[in-house]
C-alpha cells in the first residue's frame, strides 16, 4: 500500500505536486439579517487554500483544478486564488460560461445551511467537452490528486468514468489519490447513486478523509471504527474520520487510534472545518509529520475557522507553523 510517507524521499529536493478537483463558488454569507458579505470559496478550494498557506515554505505546489466562467465573478474569482497560495494552471475558462454561487445561513450555535445557485455554473463541465483532453495527462502526473464526493456530484456519469481513468493513471505513474465523501443530499438522486460513484473512486484511493455524518448517510457506518474497517478493506492506505467536536479517528497499518478536538472552542460558523481539516492534515503530512501530529495540527486549524466566519480565514490570518 502507498502512503504519504514515501512522496517526500521518493522526490528530494522539490515540492509535492497537489492537484485538488473540484469547484470554486462565490460565497455570499449573512453579516446582518439584510446585509451579506462577498467570498469565494468552495469544499475543495477551501482544501486547496488551507493545504498552501499551512505548509511549510517550499513543500507543496498546490494546484486546483476546475472550469470556471468567463463573466466579471470568474474573473475575480480565478485572481483571488494566488492570494492564498493556489495556483491555476490547469483551470479553464469556458467562454459563456459562469461562477456558482451559494448562501450561507448560521443559526445561534454556529450551524450551517447551504442554499446553491450553481446548475449554470462552468464547473459542471468538468471532465466533459469543454476540458482539453490534454489536462487528462498533466494532473496524472501530479503526485497527489485530491477530490471529494462533491467534485463527483456536479460531474455526468460519462465524466466520472473519464475521472476513474486519471486516476488509475496517477497511481500508476506512482502518485497518489486523496478523497473525502463530503455528502450533500441535494446533489445526488439517491444516497445509493451516492455510494455507487464515491466507492469507485474509494477502490482508487490511497488516503481517505470522510467525515462520520455523511459517511453514516451514505454507506450505514454506525461508528468511525465501521467506516475504517470498510475503508481499509477497500485497500484505503492511510485514514482520518471527522467526528467534530470529538476530533477524529486515524488509522493506518499500524491500527487505529482517537485524536481529540481542541476543547473550549466558541464556534461562530462551522463552515469549513472538514475542509481545513484535510488541508492541514495533508500539509502536515506533506512536511514530514506522523498521522496524529498532523491530526493534531488539523484539529488546531479546524478550531480556529469555527471561530471565525465565513469558509476560509482571511489572507492576513496565514496559520503558519501547523506543519510543525
Amino acid at each position: 500500500m502507498s502512503t504519504l510517507d514515501t512522496l517526500i524521499p521518493a522526490n528530494p529536493g522539490r515540492p509535492v505536486r497537489i492537484a485538488l478537483i473540484g469547484e470554486c463558488m462565490i460565497e455570499l454569507s449573512h453579516v446582518a439579517p439584510d446585509r451579506l458579505a462577498l467570498g469565494y470559496a468552495g469544499d475543495v478550494f477551501n482544501v486547496a487554500a488551507y493545504l498552501a498557506r499551512s505548509a511549510a515554505p517550499g513543500t507543496v505546489d498546490v494546484q486546483f483544478v476546475t472550469l470556471v466562467g468567463d463573466d466579471p465573478h470568474s474573473t475575480r474569482m480565478r485572481e483571488s486564488w494566488a492570494a492564498h497560495g493556489v495556483g491555476a494552471r490547469h483551470t479553464r475558462a469556458v467562454p459563456g460560461g459562469q461562477a456558482g454561487l451559494y448562501l450561507i445561513r448560521t443559526d445561534a450555535d454556529g450551524e450551517r445551511t447551504f442554499h446553491y445557485y450553481r446548475s449554470q455554473s462552468a464547473a459542471r463541465g468538468l471532465f466533459g467537452p469543454a476540458q482539453p483532453d490534454e489536462v487528462d495527462d498533466v494532473i496524472a502526473g501530479h503526485d497527489v490528486v485530491y477530490l471529494s464526493g462533491i467534485t463527483l456530484s456536479i460531474m455526468t456519469g460519462r465524466a466520472r468514468e473519464r475521472l476513474l481513468g486519471v486516476l488509475d493513471e496517477t497511481r500508476r505513474r506512482g502518485g497518489l489519490v486523496a478523497f473525502d465523501g463530503n455528502y450533500r443530499p441535494a446533489g445526488w438522486s439517491s444516497p445509493a447513486a451516492a455510494a455507487s460513484a464515491m466507492s469507485a473512486v474509494l477502490s482508487r484511493t490511497d488516503v481517505a478523509l470522510p467525515t462520520l455524518t455523511d459517511d453514516r448517510a451514505v454507506f450505514g457506518d454506525a461508528s468511525a471504527a465501521d467506516a475504517v474497517r470498510r475503508l481499509r478493506t477497500a485497500g484505503v492506505s492511510e485514514v482520518a474520520v471527522k467526528l467534530g467536536d470529538r476530533g477524529c479517528v486515524i488509522a493506518g497499518d499500524g491500527g487505529q487510534e482517537p485524536v481529540p478536538a481542541v476543547p473550549g472552542v466558541s464556534v461562530v460558523d462551522t463552515t469549513a472545518a472538514g475542509d481545513a481539516f484535510n488541508g492541514g492534515y495533508l500539509a502536515a503530512r506533506l512536511g514530514g509529520a506522523g498521522r496524529r501530529p498532523a491530526a493534531e495540527a488539523a484539529n488546531a486549524l479546524a478550531a480556529r475557522v469555527i471561530a471565525h466566519r465565513g469558509a476560509l480565514l482571511p489572507v492576513e490570518a496565514r496559520p503558519a507553523g501547523l506543519y510543525t
